[in-house]
């Protein structure tokens, strides 16, 4: 792939695509637009072992996917909320008397979001080396990830 296609390529999508990663984003411009010029940096770098009949679009779809949630794992903080944590735990989102609370830290201890943050941003890869920051066994991180899950659940 050319020079020139390249830059017609950036001038077609851009916009399409930095409106994704503002919309992914919850609609954090620095953010969107961080992600995007990462996008684009790896398209120009990864340009010449592209096919001029790959599918682009879809390739760069992909890849901002995946820059998306290298910057959230990167950017990760205590102020998750409780609906994407009990997604992430794959259980229902508790409530207290009907009314919905908002913050893990209306529920977990920092210990406790730690761990959560810890277990969750490794997309289910290496839990020994998780279990090696906090200092215990693997055994005993699953155990403390179920204790935490049982606690949000309301068991």
């Amino acid at each position: 792939m050319d020079r020139q296609s390249c830059e017609q390529i950036m001038q077609k999508y851009y916009r399409e695509l930095y409106n994704y990663c503002f919309a992914k984003l919850n609609y954090k411009k620095q953010s969107a637009e961080d992600c995007t010029q990462e996008l684009f940096l790896i398209f120009l770098k990864k340009h010449p072992k592209l096919d001029e009949t790959d599918n682009i679009r879809i390739w760069l779809y992909r890849t901002a996917d995946n820059v998306i949630k290298a910057h959230n794992r990167k950017n990760a903080h205590n102020d998750i909320s409780l609906d994407e944590c009990s997604e992430a735990m794959n259980i229902p989102a508790p409530d207290s008397f009907g009314q919905q609370q908002t913050n893990l830290s209306d529920w977990l201890t920092d210990e406790e979001i730690n761990i959560v943050h810890l277990y969750y941003e490794t997309d289910y890869g290496n839990k020994e080396s998780v279990a090696k920051k906090l200092g215990i066994t693997v055994t005993a991180l699953y155990q403390r990830i179920n204790k935490i899950k049982n606690k949000l659940k309301g068991k």
